[in-house]
């Protein structure tokens, strides 16, 4: 493990400097003031040093699940953990029941990429890669000249980063040592690289790494010109330049991703942005099959393993649905449609479990189970905030402390959420699975392939009714209803409230609730306001009185 490694190494270090000084050089007996002494003698990460204001001081950020960028997974003993970047920081996830473990530290620089090694998270700043133990900072990966956009181990021994066409190698066993000159002394662990591989000017940016298994210190770079070469890490030298993938094809296509199959050697999965999925035998240079994509780009893919799992590769699409392909039939097994509210940014199955972990661009993880007779998947458990801005939020509940009630919108679409602030596995996305069973009367607001409302305009609620009927109502843009959805149920209602007269309809702009919950108002474009029953969602008339 490498976090072990590199606490073995500082510990001989520390005892080698202080024999040299006369100190004695035992080491403390329990593992906490061993740990301790090596904290106390490492300064504070630069990173850690955020400005902030001189009259509030941030306590806790909220609805923070995860951002754009693909979740890391790490295996440690029995134990699978995600680590998921939120911007300015990153958070463990426990994969057993997905809950927090611990929280890193709060940087002031946006993490541009990241990765899992063992017990060590690596993290892309903007000039630097910095390698963190917890909260505690092992050292810096110094020498690219823009930040590093991927970054891919080889074994336990090189860390290989690339940002655009420059492509670095390190050594992973000097993270955590000073420089010998400045032994013992309180200063930065510094890490050089040990090369640069030297790719050709046509190969464009790397966009993908992965180390073959059985592959001794070689590693192969993806691009956006679509060429897959291997490299010795080494030695620095490319070994070869596969050409199988390109036959028969007239324009070039980027690599988006890349990964090794498993119980098989030599085989390689290739994702393409056009949608094709590329099965290659490195050793060979032939394309063993082929798929497509129907849903467009290919932005992750991962292989189920475990004893008697049937052999299936799961590829994530750019419209927030993820597909289940069976190699041995070499066809579509199953397409997951809407899994999430925007592009997936990664896949990945516990090793040895039926278990699938997703994340997406809408603020979100969810863990898949397939445990069905026909190998379908299934939604298990999820973690998630907000998927787009908020436009509207308001206390609810009768402590009115505990709870927010956020509604707004993301690319077109609408959400109303719950977000806990005892407990972040309490947060809750509203199903608008009800969309199906409104009326045909409203049906013909929404075009028949949108599954999801427009974003969400005002929001009231009335907490008193919480039990007895659906008490949450939205306005949305450009829809002359309004939505009831049901709080207890954390679903939307097939139930909206419009007025009768087409005459009276226009674009619902505000609503209210009464504080005893049996009354809604609407107040539209047009200036007019109607008054509707919450329980029945009868139309009661316009506000005030029309005369006869």
């Amino acid at each position: 493990m490498l976090a072990h490694q590199v606490r073995k190494r500082q510990r001989q270090v520390l005892e080698q400097s202080a024999a040299a000084h006369g100190a004695s050089a035992a080491a403390p007996p329990r593992k906490l003031a061993r740990r301790s002494a090596l904290a106390t003698r490492r300064p504070a990460s630069g990173a850690l040093r955020v400005r902030e204001s001189a009259l509030f001081r941030p306590v806790r950020a909220i609805g923070l699940v995860t951002d754009e960028l693909p979740i890391a997974p790490a295996t440690l003993g029995d134990a699978d953990f995600a680590v998921a970047s939120i911007g300015r920081g990153f958070q463990v996830f426990d994969c057993k029941r997905l809950r927090l473990a611990h929280i890193g530290p709060r940087l002031n620089e946006k993490i541009r990429a990241l990765l899992s090694v063992g017990g060590v998270v690596l993290t892309s700043l903007k000039a630097d890669i910095v390698a963190w133990h917890k909260l505690i900072e092992l050292g810096r990966f110094r020498g690219h000249t823009a930040p590093a956009t991927v970054l891919g181990t080889v074994g336990a021994g090189f860390l290989v980063s690339a940002s655009e066409a420059e492509v670095l190698v390190w050594q992973l066993s000097d993270v955590g040592l000073a420089p010998k000159e400045k032994a013992g002394k309180c200063s930065e662990c510094i890490v050089t690289p040990l090369g640069k591989l030297a790719v050709a000017p046509g190969f464009g940016s790397c966009t993908a790494v992965c180390h073959p298994p059985t592959y001794l210190h070689k590693v192969l770079l993806g691009s956006s010109s679509g060429q897959l070469s291997l490299w010795n890490v080494r030695t620095l030298d490319r070994i070869h330049t596969f050409s199988a993938h390109l036959a028969g094809r007239k324009e070039s296509c980027a690599i988006t991703c890349i990964g090794e199959v498993p119980n098989v050697l030599d085989l390689i999965a290739l994702g393409f942005a056009d949608g094709r999925i590329c099965i290659l035998h490195a050793r060979e240079d032939r394309v063993v099959m082929e798929f497509q994509q129907a849903q467009g780009r290919v932005t992750a893919l991962a292989f189920r393993t475990g004893a008697g799992a049937p052999a299936h590769l799961v590829t994530g699409a750019p419209n927030g649905s993820f597909v289940v392909w069976d190699l041995d039939k070499r066809r579509a097994h199953h397409v997951a449609e809407g899994s999430h509210h925007g592009p997936l940014s990664s896949v990945h199955f516990l090793p040895g479990q039926p278990l699938l972990l997703t994340s997406g661009r809408d603020n979100s993880i969810r863990m898949w189970i397939f445990d069905t007779p026909d190998g379908l998947p299934r939604l298990l458990r999820s973690r998630c905030g907000c998927p787009g801005p908020a436009r509207r939020m308001a206390f609810y509940g009768r402590d009115n402390e505990k709870e927010l009630i956020v509604g707004g919108g993301n690319d077109g679409a609408g959400f109303v959420s719950k977000i806990s602030f005892i407990q972040d596995h309490q947060n809750a996305d509203y199903s608008q699975a009800a969309l199906k069973k409104l009326p045909a009367s409203l049906k013909s607001m929404q075009p028949a392939h949108i599954n999801r409302l427009p974003p969400v305009v005002d929001v009231a609620f009335c907490d008193v009714r919480h039990f007895d009927w659906p008490a949450v109502v939205t306005a949305h843009e450009q829809l002359d209803a309004a939505f009831v959805w049901s709080a207890e149920h954390q679903a939307l209602a097939p139930k909206a409230m419009r007025p009768e007269d087409p005459k009276d309809c226009a674009p619902v702009t505000a609503v209210a609730i009464s504080s005893d919950g049996n009354y809604c108002v609407l107040g539209l474009e047009n200036g007019a306001l109607h008054r509707f029953n919450l329980q029945s969602q009868l139309h009661r008339g316009a506000i005030p009185k029309l005369p006869a």
